[in-house]
């Protein structure tokens, strides 16, 4: 398996109201390169994702006071294009379209296989990091453009 670092490790929330699994994704993901940030539960998670730049979030769908679905729908209004990757110990299929309504771009079920979520981790990361060259490359493309209005008429 290839390192989720490029150039940056990127920063990854994991959410989860069970220790011994935020300590398994940390292992797992820091092995291959990337910051992890561990929450325990809802709250916590939105605290830090206020707090710094997140590149990707692992959250558990069932949690005690505030679910995995609402920290998604609350994560998805505050910042629409970050990947969310939604665990589950069962496939219940109205959550799953609910949570897909909102934005949430994966959705696996428990257990996780550590090749298959590192996959779908890499695969976000790198489309996350293209959304920022691109709109990197928008705006410095922009502020070299001369806007119509200020170029010279011919009379």
């Amino acid at each position: 398996m290839e390192e989720l670092k490029k150039d940056t490790p990127p920063t990854l929330l994991v959410v989860d109201d069970n220790d011994t699994l935020l300590q398994l994704m940390d292992m797992l993901l820091t092995h291959y390169g990337a910051n992890v940030l561990l929450a325990r539960s809802g709250e916590e998670a939105l605290a830090v994702a206020r707090s710094r730049p997140i590149d990707l979030v692992i959250l558990d769908v069932m949690m005690p006071g505030m679910d995995g679905i609402e920290v998604a729908s609350e994560l998805k209004r505050e910042a629409p294009l970050l990947p969310i990757i939604l665990l589950t110990a069962k496939g219940d299929l109205k959550t799953r379209a609910k949570a897909m309504a909102l934005g949430v771009n994966e959705f696996i079920t428990k257990p996780v296989y550590n090749r298959d979520l590192i996959d779908r981790v890499q695969t976000h990361v790198a489309t996350r990091r293209w959304e920022k060259q691109l709109a990197r490359a928008a705006d410095a493309a922009e502020r070299f453009c001369a806007p119509p209005e200020t170029l010279p008429h011919k009379a």
